[in-house]
């Protein structure tokens, strides 16, 4: 009898210890998922917060863009810049009498030149990086879709000269791309000497239809007969010959009036600007801030909004279109995407 005890009390034990571990394993299970479910609650709402900050950062560029401006430039310092209106003078009109001229001392060549520098030199500058916000902060860019070549509206010439920029050397094929791009957009089915239109694109794999439409994303250019990634977005090609610089930083599907010279780039102004002026561009670009005062309608913002202590951050692109109607501006939003993963 007493041997049958000492078994009962070992089964007993037994039974106390696997409960134990039962227990254990339960309550390691309940507080990973608490952690799980603490750290799955914060990202959340630190997301959530930096896309609000993000959209901010939307808005204080779309703040910029709303006011009235005598031209939109790049600076080489300070970036995106708009020129403020400048009011006329009426201090001397106001202490004249009818008839009255100005003294020789009030036209001193130096203070002409003084007001004049003042003149091209008017432009806003703004801090646009690591801008603090409640518990974040907020850094956005704007870019300019004026300063870009319309690949819905380019002649052959322009396009031959962007291909050969891209380091597409062999003239034929400068030509069979060039044709097909005009082939692709255009409305009717006959193709250009060197072009292509469906009876081309009904022998690819998969088989396709040309378009015969505008282009409405870069993308699309891929599927045009002739164009390649590296003609479209550049190779690392060492050898110089086959290295392709690529075109589509320079193209834009947005219908613009014209390209500002004030933002486009150096090898956009060489494309459409004599070597001449184009230099005198970049030369006034350069010293004064902009060449001319021209105006862009077509903007690409991008914002980013970051949490401090965090590596939690949230990214925001649009490109808009501002148009004035009377005396009011309105903007459209033509692309929108909230959240660009910043890989």
């Amino acid at each position: 009898m007493k041997k049958l005890k000492d078994n009962q009390r070992g089964i007993a034990l037994m039974a106390v210890l696997w409960v134990l571990v039962l227990l254990i394993a339960l309550a390691t299970e309940f507080a990973f998922s608490m952690k799980m479910e603490v750290n799955t609650t914060r990202n959340y709402k630190e997301d959530t917060e930096s896309y609000y900050l993000s959209k901010a950062g939307l808005n204080l560029a779309l703040a910029e863009l709303f006011k009235e401006a005598r031209f939109h430039s790049i600076h080489a310092e300070h970036g995106w810049i708009t020129g403020k209106i400048i009011a006329a003078s009426t201090t001397n009109e106001s202490t004249q009498s009818p008839g009255q001229e100005k003294s020789d001392a009030e036209q001193t060549p130096d203070q002409e030149e003084l007001e004049e520098e003042e003149v091209v030199q008017d432009f806003d500058i703004v801090n646009r990086t690591d801008i603090e916000l409640e518990n974040g902060s907020i850094t956005y860019t704007i870019r300019d879709e004026n300063g870009k070549i319309s690949i819905n509206s380019a002649s052959k010439i322009t396009l031959d000269k962007l291909l050969k920029y891209s380091g597409v050397e062999d003239k034929i094929e400068r030509s069979t791309i060039s044709d097909s791009i005009l082939d692709w957009i255009d409305t009717d089915k006959n193709h250009r000497l060197n072009g292509a239109e469906d009876d081309y694109y009904r022998t690819q794999n998969p088989p396709y239809y040309a378009k015969n439409g505008p282009i409405e994303t870069i993308d699309e250019l891929l599927k045009i007969r002739g164009i390649t990634e590296e003609i479209l977005y550049g190779s690392e090609e060492n050898n110089e010959e086959d290295k392709k610089i690529g075109i589509a930083d320079h193209l834009t599907v947005y219908k613009i009036s014209t390209v500002n010279p004030n933002t486009a780039s150096e090898e956009v102004l060489n494309i459409l600007f004599e070597s001449e002026q184009a230099n005198q561009i970049l030369e006034n670009r350069n010293t004064k801030g902009f060449h001319s005062n021209s105006l862009s309608n077509f903007f690409h913002i991008t914002s980013t909004g970051k949490i401090a202590g965090s590596r939690t951050e949230h990214t925001v692109k649009a490109i808009v279109e501002k148009s004035i109607s009377g005396d009011k501006a309105q903007m459209t939003i033509h692309y929108w995407n909230d959240n660009v993963l910043n890989l």
